[in-house]
C-alpha cells in the first residue's frame, strides 16, 4: 500500500513540475529580439574587418565607431563579469575555502579582482576556522 502511495504522489509531482515548465516564459525565444541582438554583432563585425582588425580599445578611442557602438558591453573585458551565482569572490572563498576559489576562478574567467578576493577570503575562513577549533578543544579540555 505504502508503494503505491509513494508512486502516486511521484507521479503526481512529475504532472504538475511539467506542467508549471511547460508554462514559463524562460524558454521561450523572441526571434525579433534574437535578430535585433545578432545584427548588432553583426555590424560590429564588419566595422572590424572594415578597419582592418581593430581591437575593442582601439575602436572606443575612436570618436566615430565609438558613439556607434555605445550600447554594446563586451563581455571580456574586466569589470564587465557576472558575479558566481551573484555572491562575491570573498565569500565564495570565505565560506567554500579552496573549492570557492576554484569556482571563482572557473566561472569569472579569471579576474583577477574576484580571484584575489576568492583567495583572501580563503584566508579568512581558514583562519577564523582554526581559531574556533582551538577555543573549542581549548574549552573541552578545560572541562
Amino acid at each position: 500500500m505504502k508503494h503505491k502511495l509513494l508512486l502516486l504522489t511521484l507521479v503526481a509531482v512529475m504532472i504538475s513540475s511539467f506542467a508549471i515548465a511547460s508554462a514559463a516564459d524562460d524558454f521561450r525565444l523572441d526571434e525579433q529580439k534574437a535578430k535585433a541582438e545578432f545584427s548588432d554583432l553583426a555590424s560590429l563585425e564588419q566595422t572590424v574587418i572594415e578597419n582592418n582588425y581593430m581591437t575593442l580599445s582601439e575602436m572606443s578611442t575612436d570618436a566615430n565607431l565609438s558613439s556607434k557602438f555605445s550600447g554594446m558591453v563586451p563581455l571580456n573585458l574586466p569589470g564587465t563579469y557576472e558575479a558566481a551565482l551573484g555572491i562575491p569572490g570573498f565569500w565564495w572563498g570565505c565560506v567554500f575555502g579552496p573549492i570557492g576559489l576554484l569556482i571563482v576562478y572557473v566561472v569569472t574567467d579569471n579576474d583577477r579582482g574576484e580571484v584575489k578576493g576568492a583567495l583572501t577570503g580563503c584566508i579568512v575562513g581558514t583562519v577564523v576556522s582554526t581559531l574556533l577549533y582551538i577555543l573549542a578543544f581549548g574549552a573541552a579540555s578545560a572541562l
